[in-house]
């Protein structure tokens, strides 16, 4: 038994109303270790990410499926974020003023481009898809709300790190750069000489692109939203199907994206031009 889940039995045999506190505080851990792993996670797993007994994480476990938190799967076992969490999640995301605001200019956006419109805002692990608006094409792409891009091969990621104050980018780009990945290589990322590179053209242009890189069918343009400190507070993407959507930064779509991303800046306040 490690420290602090000593602490954690102290707490509990003592009783009264702190036990049920620290009991929230306790089983949060659980739900944090999901979050952070964005994927189902078994009992051992779950249990050693939030330095809890097995034993007892697996009665948290049972009391936040009766409630929808966490659900459990029948084929593997394995433990991931319930319907509850999903809703809670979104209803957060919600509330910030810009997914809102955002929403009938990404459907204009669509109607202008006939294709598929996103917004993302930066989460704690990176870029987060939060809206869609789909196309109305035969071939449809779907946009998997709440899903994280990376930083460096998404044109919504680079469009956030070439924007975001350096405190806030450089951790996660350090952090991509030392994981590594198959697109990073794709697409010529090997140092931060060729992250700079890659950014400062994004910040030449207004408007990050990447081709085949998250997914080889998709291609996508973003430009960042940004609020009345000229800080950006998400950022707005056209995708569609590669070869059949132009990512040139002066085609036409580049630019109704751009004029779109300007005019809800202006919206919330910022100063642009």
């Amino acid at each position: 038994m490690t420290t602090q889940q000593a602490k954690e039995t102290d707490v509990e045999e003592k009783g009264g109303a702190r036990q049920h506190i620290q009991s929230v505080v306790v089983g949060a851990r659980l739900l944090e270790a999901l979050v952070r792993r964005n994927d189902s996670m078994s009992l051992t797993a779950i249990s050693k990410a939030a330095d809890m007994a097995p034993a007892k994480a697996h009665r948290y476990l049972a009391s936040f499926i009766e409630t929808g938190l966490i659900t459990q799967s029948k084929t593997t076992g394995y433990y991931d974020l319930g319907p509850l969490s999903l809703d809670l999640g979104l209803a957060a995301i919600r509330r910030l003023d810009v997914v809102e605001l955002a929403y009938p200019f990404m459907v204009s956006l669509r109607e202008e481009t006939g294709e598929t419109v996103s917004l993302s805002v930066l989460g704690n692990f990176g870029p987060t898809l939060v809206r869609w608006v789909p196309n109305n094409a035969p071939v449809n792409i779907t946009v998997n709300v709440g899903s994280v891009l990376p930083l460096l091969t998404s044109s919504n990621g680079r469009a956030f790190a070439a924007f975001l104050p350096p405190e806030k980018a450089d951790p996660l780009i350090e952090k991509e750069l030392a994981e590594g990945s198959a697109a990073l290589e794709a697409a010529n990322i090997r140092s931060r000489a060729d992250v700079d590179r890659v950014l400062n053209s994004v910040r030449e242009s207004g408007v990050a692109e990447a081709v085949g890189l998250v997914l080889p069918a998709i291609a996508s343009l973003s430009c960042p939203i940004f609020d009345r400190t000229n800080t950006v507070v998400a950022v707005l993407t056209v995708l569609g199907i590669t070869g059949m959507i132009s990512t040139e930064r002066d085609s036409p779509i580049s630019q109704t994206l751009r004029r779109t991303a300007a005019r809800i800046s202006e919206m919330l306040g910022a100063r642009m031009g």
